[in-house]
């Protein structure tokens, strides 16, 4: 019965996650629409601090930018400094602090850029500002918040480890239950973009160490899943008849369309980064690719199903490899890379290897797809 309910899940199934990932992509243009609206209310001060000696390309660059700064000279140690003040909409962030970094030198101890958050401002030249702005395609997100915002996740930490277990037993009573919500509720939970867009952007900068890290984390993270799944399934068994429900049953072997699926997420989780979407809107959409499947897997672990347990633990694969591989090759596109000209060629060639990789790998578990078939 339960063969037959695994060979008959993709007609079913391919409707449902088509559904998810349409009204993923409505809810990511509605926010990318306004997303100008709500950023128009942000200011930013730059405050850049540099040599005398560097000081005048620094002063050229803002007048030609046209951007209203104020100034002065200060003494840091022995060394004459000056320091520029700069108030701008939050989208110029990143473009200024990348021209900027090209005319001085950051090695330099006096030579610091500092970005504060501004409460209000009154400016009718900050208001046209703002409003040229909010017609050009910047990114709200500057590099420097996207390597701020992933760093926590590039280590396990006890929360990332409660809150996942925590989506897990919820995640596990849907699944037994047969219960949707429950099972979606659960996901609120689940901190597993956070890892996931750690990677990619680590990836993408060439830092191979804290890219492991945050892979070792994500791991860490769904093999706690798995394994809690499986010790509540095995204790649950001695009490009670555990049922093998639908909700069970379509996680429970991988198809191509999971394959193109995990890498539209994946494309959405970096896209979403890059603009600033709430983590908690998409977040939801990839829990729900990797927090069932990895559960599942636990339950076939306990049962002894062997079936069971390799096809949800390949499905699982599938959807962290897809995320991965999307969310990466989005920031690839979309051009984050370090700022120094002297890393961008490195980390182009390693990032290209974590893609490949990734390639790879996916490509291996389509052919176990394929023999699984068979």
């Amino acid at each position: 019965m339960l063969d037959k309910g695994i060979q008959n899940r993709h007609p079913q199934t391919s409707n449902t996650w088509l559904s998810h990932v349409l009204n993923l992509y409505i809810v990511l243009k509605i926010f990318i629409r306004n997303q100008n609206n709500f950023s128009r209310l942000i200011l930013k001060k730059l405050e850049v601090t540099v040599t005398i000696k560097e000081a005048k390309k620094v002063e050229e660059l803002l007048k030609q930018m046209e951007l209203t700064y104020a100034s002065s000279t200060i003494n840091i140690g022995d060394a004459r400094c000056k320091i520029y003040s700069v108030l701008m909409p939050d989208q110029l962030v990143d473009k200024v602090i990348g021209e900027i970094s090209k005319r001085m030198d950051l090695r330099l101890k006096e030579n610091t850029l500092s970005v504060y958050h501004v409460e209000a401002a009154v400016s009718t030249f900050l208001d046209r500002l703002k409003e040229k702005v909010a017609k050009s395609d910047l990114p709200p997100n500057p590099l420097e918040r996207l390597v701020e915002h992933t760093e926590r996740y590039t280590r396990l930490s006890r929360d990332l480890l409660v809150m996942s277990l925590f989506a897990a037993l919820i995640a596990l009573v849907g699944l037994f239950l047969d219960n949707v919500v429950i099972i979606i509720g659960a996901m609120l939970l689940s901190p597993l973009l956070g890892p996931i867009n750690a990677f990619a952007v680590n990836a993408c900068l060439g830092r191979l160490k804290k890219l492991l890290r945050s892979q070792l984390a994500v791991l860490a993270l769904l093999t706690s899943i798995i394994a809690l799944s499986a010790t509540a399934t095995f204790i649950a068994s001695r009490f009670v008849a555990l049922p093998i429900t639908i909700q069970i049953m379509i996680r429970s072997q991988a198809a191509f369309t999971d394959v193109m699926i995990a890498l539209i997420l994946g494309f959405a989780a970096g896209l979403a980064l890059l603009v600033a979407i709430p983590e908690a809107l998409v977040g939801v959409a990839i829990a729900v690719a990797l927090v069932p499947p990895a559960t599942v897997a636990g339950i076939g672990l306990a049962l002894a199903d062997e079936r069971l347990f390799l096809g949800a633990f390949i499905l699982t694969l599938v959807y962290l490899l897809g995320l991965q591989l999307g969310c990466t090759l989005m920031l690839r596109i979309r051009g984050v890379s370090p700022r120094r000209y002297y890393q961008k060629k490195e980390a182009r060639v390693k990032s290209a290897y974590s893609i490949l990789i990734l390639g790879l790998l996916l490509i291996i578990l389509c052919l176990l797809i394929i023999l699984e078939s068979l």
